[in-house]
């Protein structure tokens, strides 16, 4: 139930004048912090040489959520920035990723109100903040999961855990109109250091990448990463690889790849090219097909990666089947590592 407009009005709020129309376009600041990498204190990260934009996304990464904010918005994130870290349990280095709306939308019926120089509305863009929410589930979790696999190692995976939300839009009266929400998280991680070149590289590939990552898998990962239940943790990773998979079988060239596979007899080449193009493309269950994918793709795959599927995929059957499988016992961290793995494989496609 919403609120009345009589409490409306107690809380400071009037209604919008009917001259008067806000045209609004929204962006939001999603802020991460690192884990499993750290500023190189010989060569620190410098946020304004990492600024990226690609379309509708922009990101840098740094050691000060205001500093970051500034090059990106043009504005502090926060007051008081040591304040904020202690609040927030967080330590540098941070990512924020700004998503801005390509479309400017319009309100001239509803309540307001002005303070401290920001607009504050009530219940005016509502379609417009789940537009912009939409975006952000197909464009900027796609960059938040590349980034994170091209960082990542097989022995250190590196995460950007979410912290804080913030969405706000520039308007034609001159002033920002904001709302707010954060999200706090925590768990141990060691972390390794990166300078400014290593990373702008990796930014400049994981914008590159996440043109190739099919929405959903930056979408899974991203709700595994602020999953705290450890058995859905698990099931967003496996959702994961079983998409990427999926995805990247779709996408093999058997044909191309015939010949460096199997010497075919001259006197039967084409029957059997045939033959074995169709028995490739009958491939319809995961195993079937991650196989595929792992000898006609993923160039870093080896066998210890397919055993590691494998046990990561018999679990996942047997939670699926009804079995009773201890949390503790879940293979979540091999399962991260598989997945980012997978995705690294395939900037190199």
């Amino acid at each position: 139930m919403g609120l009345t407009n009589y409490a409306l009005e107690r809380m400071g709020f009037e209604k919008i004048p009917a001259d008067r129309t806000i045209e609004a376009r929204f962006r939001s600041l999603n802020v991460y912090e690192a884990r499993g990498i750290v500023s190189d204190k010989k060569a620190p990260l410098d946020s304004s040489s990492l600024k990226n934009t690609d379309n509708e996304v922009s990101l840098s990464l740094g050691n000060s959520v205001n500093e970051i904010c500034r090059i990106l918005a043009g504005d502090d994130f926060t007051d008081d920035e040591d304040k904020w870290k202690t609040e927030t349990k967080t330590s540098p280095p941070y990512m924020i990723v700004l998503t801005e709306s390509p479309e400017q939308v319009t309100c001239s019926n509803g309540y307001w109100k002005q303070e401290n120089e920001e607009i504050i509305t009530h219940d005016c863009f509502t379609e417009a903040k789940e537009s912009l929410q939409k975006l952000e589930n197909v464009r900027t979790a796609v960059v938040v999961t590349a980034l994170s696999a091209l960082l990542s190692s097989e022995q250190r995976p590196v995460v950007f855990v979410p912290v804080a939300r913030e969405v706000y839009a520039d308007t034609n009266l001159d002033k920002r109109l904001r709302d707010l929400r954060f999200e706090f998280s925590g768990e141990a991680y060691v972390s390794s250091p990166i300078d400014t070149a290593s990373a702008s590289k990796k930014i400049s590939s994981a914008l590159q990448l996440s043109h190739s990552i099919h929405p959903k898998v930056g979408y899974f990962f991203g709700l595994a990463t602020k999953e705290k239940d450890r058995l859905k943790k698990f099931l967003y990773l496996f959702l994961v690889i079983e998409i990427h998979t999926h995805q990247t079988f779709k996408e093999l060239d058997y044909a191309v790849a015939l010949t460096k596979l199997h010497v075919l007899p001259a006197r039967i080449a084409d029957s059997a090219a045939a033959f074995y193009i169709d028995r490739q493309k009958e491939a319809k269950n995961l195993t079937q097909r991650f196989m595929w994918c792992s000898i006609l793709r993923w160039s870093d795959v080896c066998d210890s990666d397919v055993e590691n599927f494998k046990v990561v995929k018999r679990i996942r059957d047997r939670i699926y089947h009804g079995e009773e499988v201890a949390e503790k016992s879940l293979p979540i961290s091999e399962a991260q590592s598989l997945a980012s793995k997978l995705i690294r494989c395939k900037s190199y496609a």
